[in-house]
């Protein structure tokens, strides 16, 4: 037999009770769900020169974790170690966002058939992710690329019980990936808030 609802009491009352406690019960698991990102930066940067912006890196970051608890962000690029000033930009550009707090990967281009190609920054990438999550180190992967070799990765991460979250410009953004992922976060919708 049920019990009768106390005096004034409903049950769209009670119901509107526990939606606020659900809520807040949500808001206090996300502050202590542990996040890193990790930013395939190629990728991103081909992205954002299709479209004509620059990003501001660090307002990324905080967008992109809001009110979880940041572990650690780590950026990923590739320079040309046969041109020093290109090289010299991007070691200061680097050491800004290590300042900043960001786990940096910058491997050198390769010479392949007399033309530089990128290669080792995905295989950088799967690692450190499979690595941090094997250590337990995160809850959340954050993943900004649009790179569909990646697909695997993301879904031997989830495999572990660790939730991935893809965040790239949709035209970038092959759908096995965003399939692959827990959440597709569309950094169109973030641009006004990322943008330097």
């Amino acid at each position: 037999m049920e019990a009768p609802l106390e005096q004034g009491g409903s049950i769209k009352g009670i119901l509107e009770e526990l939606a606020g406690e659900l809520k807040h019960l949500t808001k206090l698991l996300r502050r202590q769900e542990r996040v890193m990102v990790f930013i395939d930066g190629p990728n991103l940067y081909a992205a954002r020169k299709s479209l004509g912006i620059k990003v501001d890196y660090f307002k990324l970051v905080r967008e992109l974790v809001g009110e979880r608890r940041l572990i650690r962000p780590y950026f990923y690029t590739a320079f040309n170690p046969f041109n020093e000033e290109d090289k010299e930009q991007m070691m200061k550009f680097l050491s800004i966002l290590e300042r900043g707090g960001f786990g940096i990967k910058a491997l050198p281009l390769r010479m392949r058939e007399g033309r530089l190609v990128e290669k080792g920054v995905d295989v950088a990438i799967v690692t450190d992710m499979l690595v941090m999550a094997f250590r337990n180190a995160y809850d959340t992967a954050i993943l900004v690329s649009g790179d569909t070799d990646l697909v695997e990765a993301v879904r031997a991460i989830k495999a572990m019980g660790k939730r991935v979250e893809i965040a790239m410009f949709g035209h970038v953004v092959g759908d096995e990936l965003k399939r692959a992922a827990d959440l597709f976060i569309s950094l169109e919708s973030l641009l006004d808030r990322i943008k330097l």
